[in-house]
C-alpha cells in the first residue's frame, strides 16, 4: 500500500546529492560582478547626465545638481566605503550620523553607482566641459588685462597710464555666456561680460568698455643639442673646438672688435 511512496522518496535521496553538485557547479562558474579581494577605484568624477558628484582621494565629497562644477556644490561631506560593493556618504550639513547609502552595479559591463532617488552614476575620466571653461585663463586688450581662476578668483589690471582705478579683484561666476565679476570692494560696480565667437573665430569677452581676446600661449622651450648626442660641440661646419689647426692652414679670423667712441 505505501510501496509507491516510499519508492519515490528512496528516488529524491537518490537524486539529491546530484543536484546539490549541479548548483554547487553552477554557483561557482557563475561570472561575479566585482572581485571582492580587488575593489574597484572608486574615486574621481561621476554623472548621470543631471547631477554631478565628485569623489576625492582624500575622503571628502562634493554634489552638484548641475553639471557645472564651478557652481555652488548643493552637498558636501565625507565618503567612506563599507566594503567592496558598498560605500556610505556622509553629508557635514546633515543630522550627525546620517549617512546615505551608494551601491556599485554593472550594466553592459560598466560600473554604475545608485543612490536612491537619483539616476544612475558613471565614471567620467574628467569633469564634463561646460562654457564656464572657456572663460578660464588670461584676456587682454590694448589697455587691460584680465586673469579667471579656476578657483572662483579673478584678477583685473589697467596696462595704460591713466587715472581711477588701475586694479581690482574678487569672485567670478557664469550665467550661460555671461562671465560675471564680483568685485571684493563694495565701491566697484559688479560687471559683466559675454563670451563670444564670430564665424568660428577665437573667442573674446565683450562689455560696454572694449573686448578682450585670449592672451597667446607661451612657445614650448626647445632644447638644447646635448653634447655627444648627435650635435657638434664646436662651431658649426668645423672640427671641434679646441682642435690644432692642420699643418700651413691659414690662422682663422679673429673676433670681430666693438668699436671705440670717443
Amino acid at each position: 500500500m505505501h510501496t509507491r511512496p516510499a519508492a519515490a522518496l528512496l528516488l529524491l535521496a537518490l537524486a539529491l546529492p546530484a543536484l546539490a553538485a549541479q548548483n554547487a557547479k553552477q554557483v561557482r562558474e557563475a561570472p561575479m560582478d566585482f572581485d571582492p579581494a580587488k575593489p574597484e577605484r572608486i574615486e574621481g568624477w561621476w554623472s548621470n547626465g543631471q547631477e554631478l558628484m565628485r569623489l576625492d582621494p582624500n575622503g571628502a565629497y562634493r554634489m552638484w545638481l548641475t553639471q557645472d562644477r564651478f557652481k555652488r556644490p548643493v552637498e558636501v561631506g565625507a565618503w567612506r566605503r563599507t566594503n567592496y560593493v558598498f560605500f556610505d556618504l556622509e553629508p557635514y550639513r546633515a543630522k550627525p550620523g546620517t549617512r546615505i547609502r551608494v551601491n556599485l552595479q554593472k550594466d553592459a559591463g560598466l560600473t554604475e553607482l545608485a543612490r536612491e532617488g537619483m539616476a544612475d552614476f558613471r565614471w567620467l575620466p574628467g569633469p564634463p566641459h561646460v562654457i564656464a571653461d572657456d572663460m578660464l585663463g588670461a584676456w587682454v586688450s590694448p589697455s587691460e588685462q584680465l586673469l579667471i581662476l579656476d578657483s572662483g578668483r579673478y584678477e583685473w589690471r589697467r596696462t595704460v597710464a591713466t587715472t581711477g582705478i588701475t586694479e581690482h579683484s574678487g569672485i567670478w561666476d557664469s550665467d550661460n555666456d555671461v562671465l560675471v565679476l564680483g568685485p571684493d570692494s563694495p565701491a566697484i560696480d559688479t560687471i559683466r561680460l559675454r563670451l563670444v565667437r564670430e564665424k568660428e573665430g577665437p573667442l573674446a569677452l565683450e562689455s560696454a568698455a572694449g573686448r578682450l581676446m585670449h592672451a597667446p600661449a607661451a612657445p614650448e622651450p626647445v632644447a638644447s643639442p646635448t653634447p655627444g648626442i648627435g650635435a657638434p660641440t664646436g662651431p658649426a661646419g668645423g672640427a671641434p673646438a679646441g682642435t690644432p689647426a692642420p699643418a700651413g692652414a691659414a690662422p682663422p679670423p679673429a673676433p670681430p672688435t666693438a668699436p671705440r667712441h670717443g
